[in-house]
């Protein structure tokens, strides 16, 4: 369905279109090979994409969460695992930025200026091992020492681990004055002796965006790498920052199913099949399946982008709920088109020298992005009724 976009997205969505349009040319083989695309980081970064929502002031481009959210659409279109590594890199940007747009520190300023000018990849993960991320009680541990902490944990799904420049992370500094506190740490990876990554990504799919895990030992965090930190039980504004993650990621997916459907209407357009006097296009089940396609689509961005608009005009208000609920419509909904697109183009998808096969196993890696679809609905139910849905909340 054609849409309309102001100039501003247009610019974006048109250099995310190009990008998109030379990745696809080699998706399928970094699928197969498990490989990462370290050409596609090359263009990525060379192009300007990396700096996208930096602000404008800063070095970067300034593009807000709506903007981002549409040429992430397209970008995934071409290659749905490159797409989804670099949102990893847009939302460990997006706490920096939001921690400089609160409060302006300069060491904060400081690292987003250098990420600009040097097109720095960040990465890292706020999961760990049986601790869902919500819990915002990592059970990594931090101890002060002169100049800094001694950091000791795991870390799971570390996406594009293998070409970060900055690692993003938290520990629980238990001793602190304070009191407990979490710590929000950037690190970099060549600088850090005891940050180690392990070669364990080998999954179903998104196979090439290499979410590997890693492990921190002994490490050493200066004190200048802490962008921010805050007292337990004192979560509320930091589930703020975080519920922009989940619903984020959304846009990916979108994009993914966006490419299953319109494979769907290119190949089946004049595809004959004996004794049919008319192309298989011509088929209820065919059309019908993409009239479906097309309305969950426009459903999951009629959703997505509203929420996103009101993040962009007012971020004051308590929006997770409507960003979470938001993400659920987008990855179900993607994941309804891809199963559609499989069903009406029938058996020949099931082979990998179709791209349905592919767009198949990468959508469902959405349905395991913390919030899931049962801890949203959990959310929101509980929520609704002024139910605390975490253990360790007091908000």
């Amino acid at each position: 369905m054609e849409q309309h976009y102001t100039e501003r997205e247009q610019r974006f969505i048109a250099l995310a279109a190009e990008l998109a349009d030379d990745f696809a040319t080699r998706a399928a083989q970094h699928d197969a090979e498990a490989s990462f695309p370290y050409e596609n980081y090359a263009r990525l970064k060379e192009s300007g994409y990396t700096i996208l929502t930096i602000p404008e002031e800063l070095g970067g481009m300034g593009a807000s969460l709506l903007e981002r959210i549409k040429a992430q659409e397209r970008l995934a279109q071409g290659d749905g695992a490159t797409a989804l590594a670099i949102n990893m890199h847009f939302n460990t940007l997006g706490l920096l930025i939001d921690i400089y747009h609160r409060s302006k520190p300069p060491h904060v300023e400081a690292k987003l200026r250098k990420i600009a000018q040097e097109r720095l990849i960040c990465g890292g993960s706020g999961s760990e091992p049986d601790n869902a991320i919500y819990s915002l009680r990592p059970r990594t541990t931090a101890r002060r020492v002169e100049g800094g902490f001694i950091v000791n944990g795991r870390k799971i799904f570390g996406t594009q681990s293998i070409a970060i420049d900055y690692f993003f992370a938290q520990a629980l500094w238990e001793d602190a004055p304070q009191g407990p506190t979490v710590l929000t740490f950037f690190i970099s990876p060549r600088e850090t002796p005891g940050l180690v990554f392990k070669d364990d990504w080998d999954v179903m799919g998104m196979r090439a965006t290499e979410s590997r895990s890693s492990e921190l030992k002994d490490a050493f965090v200066r004190d200048e790498d802490v962008a921010a930190q805050y007292r337990m039980g004192r979560t509320l504004r930091v589930t703020k920052i975080f519920a922009k993650a989940p619903f984020s990621i959304g846009a990916p997916y979108i994009g993914i199913a966006v490419a299953a459907r319109n494979f769907v209407v290119d190949f089946m357009r004049d595809r004959p099949r004996f004794p049919l006097k008319h192309p298989m296009s011509h088929l209820p089940s065919v059309y019908n399946k993409v009239g479906e396609m097309d309305m969950l689509i426009e459903g999951a961005r009629a959703a997505m982008w509203k929420a996103a608009a009101e993040v962009d005009l007012d971020e004051s208000v308590a929006w997770s709920r409507k960003a979470v609920a938001a993400r659920m419509i987008a990855i179900e909904n993607s994941v309804r088109v891809v199963d559609l697109a499989m069903r009406a183009v029938g058996g020949a998808s099931y082979f990998k020298r179709l791209p349905l096969e592919r767009l198949f196993r990468d959508v469902r890696a959405g349905l395991f992005h913390p919030f899931d679809s049962d801890e949203t609905l959990e959310l929101l139910g509980k929520t609704a009724f002024g139910i605390a849905w975490r253990p360790d909340s007091d908000d």
